[in-house]
């Protein structure tokens, strides 16, 4: 049997008082630490793979966009998220994207911020667009940068259950191709102009004696080809990179429709992302939807030079249209609260008033 003699007691009370502090201060470590901060922690952070879907073709400068924001995203490992494109429409048609969201066929769309006005909820950004209501990008964008338009944008993610990530950039604003010269209000009567699923565009094309026919953007190009519609109205880019050149002979310089780039995200997926993650896919969209205009300015005039070789550029008589619509125009489409709710316009024709006068 083993002895225990007085060395060895004092080598093991000396062991066990070792261990003693080292339990005392590891409950005191922990004890000291600070609590869990939540969505903010990377150990509950979830990640997420998310779909971005679009409807234009890979050369286009919206899809290009759409590829940056998903590259910054991807190459941020602090996002802990996981962007995966869809350009060209493969996953549906504007309408489709939008209403889907919610239900979960897409979780983010590439695409203008006129389209969000199709959703019920939405209707306010009828008037964002409304025909020649802004007289230059600069005060749009003011607009939506303003407190009245970010109250908009709120009531909207609520109601919608689609959020805007992101809103600017200067695009090419709405023109005209056809395959009669149109020159002015007068030529627009009995023509058969494609529109998309716009309300507001369709009204504007009725009050200028026009039949609008709704064809969903994937089917535009066969539409004209077979002569189902005569006429459509694109950015001038589109025009060119979706080759609505080869099934239409005239385009015609209108500036109609001012617009902005825009991403949208389900509001079913940006609440349950944390705060650090909500800010990098802002800052992300917002650096794609800038990228988008860059691109744009920078093909605009080779755009210009290369339609003037397929097709006929026809000056339009701006002012006829303007006379046609009427100053009471904007009244007269907003007087049962079809397009947007009563009021909307007021709203928007305050703001322009004291830009005005700050920038007068």
């Amino acid at each position: 049997m083993w002895k225990c003699n007085a060395k060895s007691k004092i080598t093991l009370l000396l062991l066990v008082m070792m261990i003693a502090t080292l339990v005392l201060s590891a409950c005191g470590s922990k004890t000291n630490q600070p609590p869990s901060s939540g969505n903010n922690s990377a150990t509950e952070e979830k990640h997420f793979e998310l779909k971005l879907a679009g409807i234009k073709t890979e050369d286009d400068p919206a899809t290009l966009a759409m590829e940056k924001f998903a590259e910054i995203v991807n190459s941020n490992p602090s996002a802990n998220i996981t962007i995966k494109t869809f350009p060209n429409s493969v996953l549906g048609s504007v309408n489709d994207m939008l209403s889907g969201m919610p239900t979960g066929m897409t979780d983010m769309f590439y695409n203008t911020l006129s389209c969000y006005s199709w959703l019920e909820g939405a209707k306010k950004f009828n008037a964002v667009i409304a025909p020649f209501i802004w007289d230059s990008q600069e005060e749009l964008e003011a607009f939506l940068e303003s407190d009245i338009a970010k109250q908009w944008f709120e009531e909207a993610a609520a109601s919608t259950g689609v959020r805007v990530l992101a809103a600017a950039g200067e695009l090419p604003p709405r023109q005209l191709t056809a395959n009669k010269p149109i020159k002015s209000a007068e030529d627009f009567k009995g023509l058969k102009i494609r529109t998309a699923e716009s309300a507001l565009v369709q009204q504007t094309m009725k009050k200028l004696g026009a039949t609008p026919v709704v064809i969903p953007f994937a089917d535009l190009y066969i539409a004209l080809r077979q002569g189902t519609v005569d006429a459509q109205e694109n950015n001038f880019i589109t025009v060119k990179n979706n080759s609505l050149y080869e099934v239409q002979k005239y385009f015609m310089k209108t500036d109609y429709i001012r617009d902005v780039s825009a991403i949208f995200i389900s509001e079913n997926i940006w609440k349950q992302l944390s705060p650090k993650q909500q800010e990098i896919l802002k800052e992300a969209a917002l650096e794609a939807v800038n990228y988008e205009a860059k691109l744009i300015a920078e093909t605009m005039d080779e755009t210009m030079e290369f339609l003037n070789e397929k097709m006929t550029y026809v000056e339009i008589d701006i002012e006829s249209i303007k006379n046609k619509l009427g100053e009471e125009f904007y009244k007269e489409i907003d007087k049962d609260g079809a397009l947007w709710p009563t009021g909307t316009i007021d709203e928007i024709l305050e703001f322009k008033a004291n830009y005005k006068k700050v920038n007068s």
